[in-house]
């Protein structure tokens, strides 16, 4: 990643594993309604991150991760979205 993508906080695209389901009892309103996952980069498996599901991935698929500022908000036209990682797309 470069330092303009650092600092823009814009994320590159990347392949990871989804781990398993984000379960709570309370979140923020941009996440009522929708499925958060633990997924891992498929380059380095002892890292994770919580993403919101956007294409019905499930434990095991490999999927197509990423995000950028802004991408929630368009995606999920939500006025306030304090969503960083979304999950595009299942490998086949």
């Amino acid at each position: 990643m470069t330092e303009q993508q650092l600092l823009l906080g814009v994320g590159p695209v990347y392949l990871a594993k989804v781990i398993g389901p984000v379960v709570c009892t309370v979140k923020h309103p941009a996440y009522e309604g929708r499925t958060m996952l633990i997924i891992s980069p498929i380059d380095d498996p002892d890292d994770y991150e919580i993403a919101v599901d956007y294409v019905g991935a499930g434990v095991g698929d490999t999927v197509i991760a990423g995000g950028a500022p802004g991408v929630a908000k368009s995606v999920f036209n939500l006025d306030k979205a304090p969503i960083k990682t979304l999950i595009m797309g299942i490998v086949d």
